[in-house]
């Protein structure tokens, strides 16, 4: 089995299907005929408290050692979630030395949001990822629809009232020479973590042009295009971490990358073939007990599908020859 209940699990959670960006990489948008669009689909979701309570019952907490959950997702923010912090509650409340995780852009909310947050989380192991992609007229470029000095002021907020926070800095030509300065920044402002990552959404060119309210973007890609191999064994990642996923319908994935391949193969049948096989009324944990789902056979034959004709997402992300890939440094 992917899942072992003998270890501590795991758990990645999307709460919602709500995002305050338009991010012009992200599963949420597209770009037809230049421009840059919402994918209609989404249509302000999202798991209510009793959801995940639900999802995450009693019968959940006797058969797992549940050691960190992390509140991210393929296409939303987690603090879109009008339960994220009852949310969080709920789980200290059942498991005393709970991880938790949280990814956001930090446009989203308030300083009194982050406070609250802040106060919630320094009581346990936690960390809280803002995405800042540069300083106040590079970062914009890319996370569209978000406001620099609204995020430095949240994210100080946050660690004023005893947050840990970190950095994430995606890179792309335009920016790549303020990652030495926003790292400086970052030390300077509290953070705890300042982190370089490369997207790898870019396709088969190296640029992205597009418009969005008559303005022109246009996006590069830093260093070598980041070719994936679709060859090699899989080393599993959500099997390596016991780490299993749930969007924001309820459903459980093995992993977001399948996630990501469910959301395509619902809104344009353009998901990985491996949805064939999956039965979004019998995974889903809303109305199905979670603990049945994570010891289902569809995760078994998952796994059976790894030596003989893997899922391409899988070969995709989890193959050891990209795995052995290593991203480049940019400071």
């Amino acid at each position: 089995m992917i899942f072992n209940s003998e270890k501590p699990i795991l758990a990645h959670v999307e709460l919602t299907d709500i995002c305050n960006a338009m991010c012009p990489m992200c599963g949420r948008n597209y770009i037809e005929n230049g421009q840059l669009k919402s994918v209609p689909y989404f249509k302000n979701n999202e798991l209510s408290y009793l959801n995940f309570t639900s999802i995450f019952d009693k019968d959940f907490f006797k058969n797992f050692n549940l050691k960190k959950v992390n509140f991210c997702g393929n296409i939303s923010d987690p603090l879109s979630s009008s339960h994220l912090i009852d949310i969080i509650k709920y789980l200290k409340l059942n498991k005393k030395n709970i991880t938790i995780d949280i990814a956001t852009n930090g446009s989203i909310r308030n300083e009194k949001y982050f406070k609250d947050l802040a106060l919630e989380l320094k009581t346990i192991n936690h960390r809280v990822t803002f995405a800042i992609d540069g300083l106040k007229e590079t970062h914009k470029l890319y996370r569209i629809n978000t406001d620099y000095k609204k995020i430095l002021k949240n994210a100080l907020a946050f660690i004023k009232h005893g947050g840990n926070a970190r950095w994430q800095f995606l890179v792309f030509k335009h920016n790549k020479h303020q990652v030495s300065i926003a790292n400086k920044l970052s030390k300077r402002l509290g953070f705890n973590e300042f982190i370089t990552i490369k997207t790898p959404r870019f396709k088969k060119n190296d640029s992205l042009t597009f418009n969005f309210k008559d303005k022109n973007y246009s996006l590069e890609e830093v260093g070598d295009f980041y070719n994936y191999d679709v060859s090699g064994k899989i080393n599993c990642k959500a099997k390596k971490n016991n780490e299993f996923y749930v969007d924001y319908k309820g459903n459980i994935h093995a992993c977001c990358y399948l996630g990501g391949e469910y959301l395509k193969n619902i809104i344009s049948n353009g998901g990985d073939s491996i949805m064939e096989f999956y039965d979004d009324v019998k995974m889903n944990a809303i109305k199905n007990n979670t603990t049945d789902i994570i010891n289902s056979l569809f995760f078994n034959q998952l796994e059976k599908s790894f030596t003989v004709s893997p899922a391409l997402a899988c070969k995709k992300f989890c193959s050891k020859i990209n795995l052995q890939k290593k991203i480049e440094k940019y400071d």
